[in-house]
């Protein structure tokens, strides 16, 4: 049975993923294309094409944040620590500071959990110590001011969310506390990203996590409008971690992003 040969649409996308993972890899044949042909011969075409070419080189999303959502869909998961270091690499190729990628996978601790953190963390670690030359930026530093007030101020600013828990009594009451001074006050508010990103990484995470985490996935769907971010920087987060997370994940996330910014617009949802 004979196939078709390739048309002017794959042509296409060939040529747009050859040119994305480029940037990224800084490599005139990128290593995908050899790495599965002992095993799978074509794969890497397939994976330039359709990861590349189809959702890494649309537009809406800038290359640099393309690369923190990836590293942020990757430090969620952790299952695949060498897709997060070639990752790490090509987001400093095309212009992440250090800085960026370090509180990127920190502000993911709270959603991924401590030892997926620390995994990460060491990844990211061993692509600087690679690096020729010295840091060229800073990394971040603990911030000194109270961090439960802190964290409540940043509470309060996100859309959706209320501190009528911190009143409660008990285990209520300290778990409350804890959240709002370690994943707001020590994470969130630690600097270094600015809040619309915060909301993108956050969006990612989210949607790679999948159902469970939908009433979090709408809450950072309107925070990223009220921090300057855009419907189509949503959507094109949700719809790059079809890549990273399966498109099942992805189409639960683009419903979330239907109902809340239809929501938003006065539309049913």
């Amino acid at each position: 049975m004979s196939t078709n040969p390739p048309g002017p649409a794959a042509d296409d996308r060939m040529a747009r993923g050859l040119e994305t993972i480029r940037r990224i890899e800084r490599a005139e044949r990128p290593g995908v294309l050899d790495g599965f042909s002992d095993v799978a011969p074509g794969f890497g075409e397939i994976i330039v094409g359709y990861a590349f070419g189809d959702i890494c080189s649309r537009p809406g999303l800038e290359t640099p944040t393309r690369q923190l959502v990836t590293v942020a869909a990757l430090t969620t998961l952790g299952n695949a620590a060498p897709q997060l270091s070639f990752h790490v690499r090509g987001a400093r190729n095309v212009g992440c500071t250090r800085q960026d990628i370090v509180e990127t996978v920190l502000h993911l601790c709270p959603y991924a959990g401590l030892p997926a953190t620390v995994e990460a963390l060491k990844v990211v670690a061993a692509v600087f110590a690679a690096e020729p030359g010295q840091a060229d930026d800073e990394t971040g530093s603990a911030a000194t001011d109270d961090r439960y007030e802190r964290g409540l101020h940043l509470l309060k600013a996100l859309d959706g969310l209320t501190t009528e828990s911190a009143d409660a009594q008990g285990p209520v009451a300290d778990l409350a506390r804890c959240l709002i001074e370690f994943a707001l006050g020590d994470i969130s508010g630690h600097g270094g990203l600015d809040a619309r990103t915060r909301e993108i990484v956050s969006i990612a995470a989210c949607t790679a996590l999948g159902t469970p985490l939908r009433p979090r996935l709408e809450t950072h769907l309107r925070a990223l409008l009220a921090a300057g971010g855009t419907e189509e920087e949503a959507i094109e987060t949700v719809l790059q971690m079809a890549v990273y997370a399966g498109v099942p994940t992805a189409v639960n996330g683009l419903n979330a992003v239907r109902d809340v910014y239809r929501t938003a617009a006065g539309q049913p949802a």
